[in-house]
């Protein structure tokens, strides 16, 4: 897996010899804008809305998450990564009863009270009207196995990279086992956790933000999946049907976690 340049000089994954659908180029028309990156904002945000308590001071979460950023800088064949989207985001120590209903009841709700609070006059639509209980996953060959466990033991302090742009769902699986084992796919918590602490990272006023598919989990139905979306300036949780198909507006997620 040893490469010289794993991301392109806007942060993008490129894409290694992958024979699910994919664009080996893109034309970058739906992009995600750089949020600032204000560590007590976004501490604040996620110990609000997930309840994570003293787990974790504002301290030890921003030397974690530049811990993280300063190892992939170190790393020529990652630090372009640092070029494109990259937000911290902090879980707190959960002993996970069922996957669909934890990360509906806790993490898309916490989605909402963020992005409402900080949009009062925007809305965060859940249009998926069934409950996830029982609907979700760890997809094999994700790692995104590893987050979950570390989570049952620990507080996690991680950073959220939506550099897998233009991937079909397969696509991102299998340029997963092509990167460092730093590299994990995201889910729900992970994807969710960005967007409670930057809740603005889907709203664009220049440009039309993409897709973001929980890329690391499998679902009840093969070729369906569950994303955020941006309607407007509104916000929407949503299933679709991807058919394991590539779209120009598909983005998931990468996380390195420390």
């Amino acid at each position: 897996m040893d490469r010289s340049d794993y991301f392109d000089a806007n942060g993008r994954c490129i894409p290694s010899g992958i024979k699910a659908e994919h664009h080996l180029q893109t034309r970058r028309y739906f992009l995600l804008n750089q949020p600032e990156i204000d560590y007590k904002n976004i501490y604040y945000r996620l110990n609000k809305y997930l309840n994570i308590g003293n787990e974790i001071s504002l301290e030890e979460f921003t030397s974690r998450a530049e811990s993280i950023l300063d190892k992939l800088s170190l790393d020529p064949a990652c630090k372009n990564i640092l070029n494109g989207v990259h937000i911290p985001f902090m879980l707190p120590k959960q002993s996970i009863t069922e996957l669909g209903s934890d990360i509906e009841s806790i993490y898309i709700q916490a989605v909402k009270n963020s992005f409402e609070d900080l949009f009062p006059d925007k809305t965060f639509t859940n249009h998926f009207k069934n409950n996830l209980s029982g609907k979700l996953r760890v997809a094999e060959g994700s790692r995104h196995d590893q987050l979950i466990e570390r989570m049952k033991h620990d507080s996690v302090v991680g950073y959220y990279f939506p550099c897998l742009m233009e991937y079909s769902i397969p696509a991102t699986i299998e340029q997963i086992g092509k990167l460092p084992s730093s590299f994990l796919l995201a889910g729900g918590f992970d994807t969710s956790a960005a967007l409670i602490g930057c809740p603005d990272l889907l709203i664009r006023k220049d440009g039309y933000p993409p897709v973001i598919w929980f890329s690391g989990l499998e679902t009840e139905k093969q070729g369906i999946g569950y994303h955020f979306e941006a309607y407007g300036y509104h916000l929407t949780f949503n299933r679709k049907a991807h058919f394991e198909r590539v779209a120009e507006s598909w983005t998931s997620g990468l996380v390195v976690i420390g």
